[in-house]
């Protein structure tokens, strides 16, 4: 999980008049935070803590400005998201932030769903099984199937990407799961691979829709941009990625194991995040393992991390995400459970 903040408690400076932003301990017996500046109004302290949390990165800039169009809609949620924030004792700090979360994740995702009302998952399987009966191509890694916004969402917030970083989905089918990251983080570029012309079709027109209507809704700190390429992920350049996303439940083997030497070319500290299976590789290590729900289903997410060249690992011990839920008992034999719901983007001939 991400670190948490110190307390974060808003005074006003009896000299200057002005706000003093302290970040201090709770005070022993774990009392309430102290009470914001009587003369904010509920707006205010939710915009000035919105920003504070941004600016510790336990929310993107993406969901600071979600937050933020929700605030001046003077929606109820965060009334009492900012009354839980006020009564909370610093133990209790991440319920808050957990809950504000979850109104960025509901406002984003409201977004996602307008931006592909008219490409659903219904579409995506007819055009990906279409151009595969026609293609005569019968390779079970072409299966299509789509990851769950809110459950990809949290994936990516495990590892906390910084801005201006750059994301692909190898196989990206209609963009599903790049389009989570473009609402979900601040990376600087995210690029979808795609090798069915039918689907990389649809991820351009959806592509164009986003720059020309729902581009300028996203934070102005970030380029924003998105772009698809029609074409093998094993011909296309990603080495200079720093999140990579394979939804690889149907991937065989081979496919895997071309990933794999294809990774090696990534920068030390880059993340590779797979589906149902794991990189057979010595140069990454797996951070974390778990169970989430996707379209089809279940699905076991693992995250690795490129060490360095000697070996070693890049130390972040504070950012990693791996923590209590990596290597669930649950999680240690379900790749054929995986294979039988059929998953996996459109991947190469």
């Amino acid at each position: 999980e991400q670190p948490q903040p110190a307390l974060i408690t808003l005074k006003k400076d009896p000299k200057t008049g002005y706000l003093d932003q302290r970040r201090s301990p709770t005070p022993a017996g774990g009392e309430p935070h102290s009470a914001m500046s009587e003369s904010l109004t509920t707006s205010a302290k939710a915009l000035l803590v919105a920003s504070m949390l941004a600016k510790d990165r336990l929310i993107s800039n993406n969901g600071k400005g979600f937050l933020k169009e929700l605030i001046l809609r003077r929606d109820a949620r965060i009334d009492r998201a900012m009354e839980m924030f006020e009564s909370s004792s610093n133990s209790e700090e991440g319920s808050v932030i957990d809950e504000l979360t979850k109104l960025i994740d509901t406002e984003a995702h409201a977004l996602y769903t307008e931006l592909f009302q008219d490409c659903t998952l219904e579409d995506g399987k007819t055009l990906s099984k279409k151009e595969r009966e026609v293609g005569e191509l019968t390779g079970k890694s072409l299966i299509y199937g789509e990851v769950d916004f809110f459950s990809f969402a949290t994936i990516l917030r495990k590892i906390n990407p910084e801005p201006g970083t750059v994301f692909y989905d190898l196989g990206s089918g209609t963009g599903k799961a790049v389009f989570v990251a473009r609402f979900a983080c601040d990376f600087g570029r995210c690029t979808g691979v795609e090798i069915l012309e039918g689907l990389s079709d649809a991820a351009h027109a959806i592509t164009r829709k986003y720059n020309s209507t729902y581009r300028e809704y996203l934070s102005a700190a970030q380029p924003q941009e998105v772009t698809v390429h029609q074409g093998s992920f094993l011909d296309y350049d990603w080495s200079d990625g720093d999140v990579i996303f394979a939804n690889s439940t149907c991937f065989d083997d081979d496919l895997m194991r071309k990933i794999a030497v294809r990774a090696a070319a990534l920068q030390p500290g880059a993340y590779v995040i797979t589906f149902t299976k794991g990189l057979e590789s010595e140069d990454f290590e797996v951070l974390f393992k778990k169970r989430y729900d996707m379209s089809w289903g279940p699905a076991t997410v693992y995250i690795h991390r490129r060490l360095r060249l000697d070996g070693t690992s890049v130390a972040m011990a504070e950012d990693d995400p791996a923590d209590g839920d990596a290597d669930d008992d649950d999680d240690d034999d379900d790749d054929d459970d995986d294979d039988v719901y059929g998953s996996g983007h459109a991947a190469y001939n």
